[in-house]
């Protein structure tokens, strides 16, 4: 007998462990649920149960350690790209790039639930941080995730951000401070020739958001007005690799692969502006 076969059966059962356990607490019922879910409903139970797997604290990536509330009112179909490190992960590759060392303040403009201001703070990327954030529960949200993750002290909660916002952040050095905006389409609204200008020391990361109405038109008046202050560079799109989480090897496919989807009707499009000096 080959004396190497029994370490390599019980390798095999050790592999198979948690694949026969969730096969056998899928009921029949169960499955016939799944099979007439939404893919936006299937999302939001698959990054439930990654978030309940994971006690709700991102594992993996820059924000490592960052505690999120399960009854955050923005995203909870975006939990599990959120604690595995892979939500808009070209962001968060940007964000941590060597071009950002030394920076100490961040802005984030439509912070939802906090999630990048306050991982931010709490990675010890910046100092402190200001958000805006037009919905009332996003701030509350916001100021309840800050304060489980000890950040309280280091990050201001506004309301929604209009195009004199930036009086709010006189007290930064601009020079070391990055701006992300995700406005849902506002940010043509927010940005015109007097904010663009009075930032013009900041990095501002904006997501394009192209399917409002009348986009073209105010896309290409805030390029002009962009390019005449600012170097304008774009945020290629970033690989998701999930063969490194071994949380998900008991997935099926299709969920394994559905975490990494955002829900975007398109690829996005990721605009950098930085000071010309």
């Amino acid at each position: 007998m080959n004396e190497k076969l029994p370490d390599l059966i019980e390798g095999e059962r050790i592999f198979f462990q948690k694949v026969f356990e969730r096969q056998s607490r899928a009921t029949m019922e169960m499955r016939e649920q799944w099979r007439a879910e939404t893919i936006l409903q299937r999302r939001r139970r698959v990054s439930s149960e990654i978030y309940d797997l994971l006690g709700g604290v991102v594992k993996y990536g820059p924000f490592k350690g960052l505690s999120l509330a399960k009854n955050n009112w923005w995203g909870g179909g975006d939990f599990g790209s959120m604690l595995l490190g892979l939500y808009e992960k070209e962001i968060l590759d940007f964000l941590f790039s060597e071009r950002l060392d030394g920076f100490e303040s961040f802005v984030d403009v439509g912070a939802a639930d906090g999630y990048y201001a306050i991982g931010m703070l709490r990675s010890g990327r910046v100092k402190n941080a200001v958000c805006f954030e037009l919905s009332e529960e996003g701030q509350r949200t916001i100021a309840s995730n800050a304060e489980s993750n000890s950040v309280s002290d280091r990050i201001e909660i506004f309301g929604a951000a209009d195009r004199l916002f930036y009086e709010k952040l006189s007290h930064l050095d601009l020079a070391k401070t990055v701006v992300l905006v995700d406005a849902e389409g506002a940010e043509f609204e927010i940005f015109d020739d007097d904010s663009l200008a009075a930032l013009k020391q900041a990095t501002i990361v904006i997501e394009i958001h192209n399917w409002i109405e009348d986009f073209w038109d105010k896309y290409t008046r805030f390029l002009t007005s962009a390019a005449a202050l600012f170097n304008v560079e774009f945020i290629a799109p970033a690989v998701r690799d999930l063969t490194q989480f071994p949380e998900l090897n008991d997935f099926t496919d299709d969920n394994r692969y559905l975490i990494c989807s955002e829900g975007r009707p398109n690829v996005m499009r990721f605009m950098v502006l930085t000071s010309r000096g």
